[in-house]
């Protein structure tokens, strides 16, 4: 059952309830009256509980509708994770062989949030989010670095 049909049962009994009041005011006999108020006292509760019904319908719509919405959501979120890729240190984003990123590990993995790395000179990477830094596969510390002019042979 749809809102449009409780309302249309409740406002037909509504018209059913008039028309036997109307009833009541013409010249009938005291048994008729009597019957005219007992259909007329059981047309009030009919009333009264399509009134409830079309309430509580009204709610579970409500609900239904907040329900799909939350559907709707999780699966755009379901979707945007399957996008999602950890490449050590920074997750990327991956779609139709594009890939986007880096973005900040901490941040995601805590919050979901896909917080865009900055920075990339020698592969060093920082997060303004978290604060925190991350070292990529190309990263080369000064450590490893090799002078070139010592490894320079003269002839």
């Amino acid at each position: 059952m749809d809102i449009g049909t409780i309302s249309s049962a409740y406002s037909a009994v509504k018209t059913i309830k008039e028309l036997g009041s109307s009833l009541l005011e013409a010249k009938i006999d005291a048994e008729s009256k009597q019957r005219v108020t007992e259909v007329l006292e059981t047309l009030g509760g009919v009333q009264d509980t399509l009134f409830f019904i079309r309430e509580e319908l009204l709610k579970a719509q409500d609900k239904n509708h907040g329900l799909k919405e939350k559907v709707k959501e999780l699966e755009k979120k379901l979707e945007e994770k399957g996008k999602i890729q950890y490449e050590k240190p920074s997750y990327w984003v991956i779609e139709n062989e594009c890939k986007d990123g880096p973005f900040c590990q901490k941040c995601y993995d805590a919050n979901q949030m896909l917080i865009r790395l900055q920075g990339g000179n020698n592969d060093i990477w920082s997060c303004h989010e978290c604060k925190s830094t991350y070292y990529g596969p190309g990263y080369i510390s000064p450590s490893r670095r090799v002078n070139r002019s010592r490894n320079l042979r003269t002839s």
